[in-house]
């Protein structure tokens, strides 16, 4: 599926579905639903071992993904929280052929994927992951489509090593650079961290080498987002970057998301929220938004304010 009116449609009947009730996704699944749950309910939390699987994806592209947390995209064809769906609304509205794409903390490829399905043959899409496990599946996702690259890489401020901190299974998606970032979660109690060393990148010499001068870049590196936009600094002030980023409320106004903001501020960077249709709101205070709206975090859209919408 390349024709945006297909994929648009697609997206839409995906979020429909991702909305509607878990009667109405166990009628439209009535065999997968039920063999899910049974696994996420039953079979994982006794064996604690994620089951390897594909689903197909709203945008035409098969996702090996890794169960349970691969759940949504495989009932759905899209992932199914609310932040996430706004955010897919708004790479299919915005990106056009001929783009760039840059996915920091690709995971498996999902946001990559759909990427390389939007900016087509002549547009190029960089993934780059720093989890061992997590960049074997986005490899093998991305793999077949050329205009995609990956990186087995943590994106940061310096070159060198840097200490990672992994998680098994469903708990991936919060791999980290940052020591005790879970600290008082109570799922760290009950698996087993891996702490592994990981060579950086930075996003200016991503840039640079490949002569990028316009992107649209994606930072979801779970508390390592101030690094990475360290690493992107000369470029923020030279080149036309759109950077999504997720933020997360805080009462401390030193915390690290509340730092990558004031960076964005320096830079002449406005935060942008996505609304339910995609498009963009400009915010003049990111903490009251997300509190009104009774959030505890939200990819946030950021522009160079002489380009906001």
């Amino acid at each position: 599926m390349t024709n945006l009116t297909e994929i648009t449609k697609a997206m839409l009947q995906a979020e429909k579905l991702a909305r509607s009730s878990k009667v109405s996704r166990m009628i439209h699944s009535p065999i997968a639903y039920p063999l899910l749950m049974g696994f996420n309910k039953i079979i994982y939390p006794f064996s604690k071992q994620g089951f390897l699987t594909s689903a197909d994806t709203f945008f035409g592209r098969s996702f090996k993904t890794l169960l349970p947390s691969g759940t949504d995209v495989i009932l759905n064809g899209m992932k199914a929280h609310d932040s996430e769906i706004r955010l897919a609304k708004f790479l299919v509205y915005y990106l056009t052929e001929k783009d760039t794409f840059i996915d920091v903390g690709a995971h498996y490829g999902y946001y990559a994927l759909l990427a390389s399905a939007l900016v087509g043959d002549e547009g190029r899409v960089h993934a780059i992951e720093a989890s061992a496990e997590s960049y074997l599946l986005l490899k093998e996702n991305t793999f077949p489509f050329k205009n995609i690259h990956s990186y087995k890489n943590a994106a940061s401020d310096t070159l060198g090593e840097i200490t990672f901190y992994e998680y098994p299974g469903p708990h991936s998606e919060y791999n980290t650079t940052v020591k005790d970032a879970y600290i008082n979660t109570p799922w760290i109690k009950k698996v087993k961290e891996t702490v592994n060393k990981i060579n950086t990148i930075l996003l200016d010499d991503l840039l640079t080498s490949n002569q990028i001068s316009k992107a649209v870049i994606k930072i979801d590196a779970e508390g390592g987002e101030l690094a990475v936009l360290k690493g992107l600094s000369a470029s923020l002030q030279e080149k036309d970057l759109t950077v999504i980023m997720e933020y997360l409320l805080s009462d401390d106004s030193s915390s690290l998301h509340h730092q990558a903001v004031k960076l964005f501020n320096e830079h002449g960077y406005r935060a942008h929220a996505i609304q339910a249709d995609g498009s963009l709101i400009a915010l003049d205070d990111i903490d009251r938004y997300l509190s009104d709206l009774n959030l505890d975090s939200d990819n946030l859209v950021f522009k160079r304010k002489t380009l906001d919408f």
